[in-house]
């Protein structure tokens, strides 16, 4: 049985596994940076640690997350190459943490998903697309996420 956080993006519902999530906090405010990543908002600190705050519906492709009173803002852990780093991903709004059997998953197939996307889950009448965190970012952006995280 697996546990994600359930979130809200731009009109879809995506899911992250409770083991990546830190925390939940109320939308933060960054301090703006110059990037060729359009979904990198700025950095913002959480306890001591500098950090991207990244608009989740733009990293996706979707519309830019409009900050309103229910946004909300997730601390991830990401696993990638070299090893662990945080980032803050903006939401609309937070949802629910949903237990998923393992015959409850649909894979798709490779040819018709991103990689970042692990499986679907029927919640409801939603379709919750869950995220593989550390298949979010390529290495070319973790390469650009830790030269502005730098400067």
């Amino acid at each position: 049985m697996n546990a994600y956080l359930t979130y809200e993006a731009s009109g879809n519902v995506f899911g992250l596994p409770v083991e990546n999530v830190v925390e939940i906090m109320e939308y933060m405010t960054p301090d703006s940076q110059s990037t060729n990543l359009s979904y990198l908002l700025g950095l913002v600190e959480y306890r001591g640690e500098v950090m991207p705050l990244i608009d989740c519906g733009q990293k996706f492709g979707l519309s830019a997350i409009e900050v309103k009173e229910q946004t909300c803002t997730i601390i991830v852990t990401v696993n990638k190459g070299d090893g662990q780093f945080k980032v803050a991903l903006v939401v609309d709004k937070v949802s629910d943490v949903m237990t998923v059997e393992e015959e409850e998953k649909q894979y798709l197939e490779t040819l018709y998903k991103p990689g970042y996307i692990g499986c679907t889950v029927k919640s409801g009448d939603a379709l919750v697309l869950v995220l593989d965190v550390d298949k979010v970012f390529s290495d070319t952006e973790i390469v650009e996420l830790k030269r502005v995280m730098s400067e």
